[in-house]
């Protein structure tokens, strides 16, 4: 008998604290296995956005989850959940936030990077399992 699937597999978020680049750069991330499906991503701003010129990008360096989105002059608590992509991670990698200064930011500002995600490599049980199961 072959391999049945089994719904093993669910979404969850991970997130990880960030200090936003002053000037335009990239700042690392969650981690995230090889085969993990990106549904949705976001950042939180912890701190208030002092400028009036600043955008947010969530990527993992080949697919960008979420399209450049502005936080200029944001509040402590907003959310960035701008244009989404679904894509799938191939390797262990990051899912990082890159900003794009206009006007730099007075202060630093601390972020929250966030994904939803769910792991989508093979998630079987071998034959002997689900005959086990179903005879249950």
């Amino acid at each position: 008998m072959g391999k049945s699937t089994s719904l093993l597999s669910k979404a969850y978020m991970v997130e990880k604290e960030v200090e936003l680049p002053t000037t335009t750069g990239t700042v690392t991330g969650p981690t995230v296995g090889a085969g993990i499906l990106v549904l949705a991503a976001g950042v939180e701003l912890i701190d208030a956005m002092d400028s009036a010129d600043y955008d947010v990008t969530v990527t993992d360096g080949t697919t960008t989850f979420m399209a450049a989105t502005a936080v200029d002059s944001g509040s402590a608590g907003d959310f960035a959940f701008g244009t989404q992509t679904q894509g799938i991670v191939a390797s262990e990698d990051t899912i990082d936030v890159t900003g794009t200064a206009g006007a730099s930011p007075a202060a630093t500002v601390t972020a929250r990077v966030w994904a939803i995600v769910a792991d989508v490599n093979e998630a079987t049980r071998a034959a002997a399992e689900v005959d086990r199961d179903t005879l249950a």
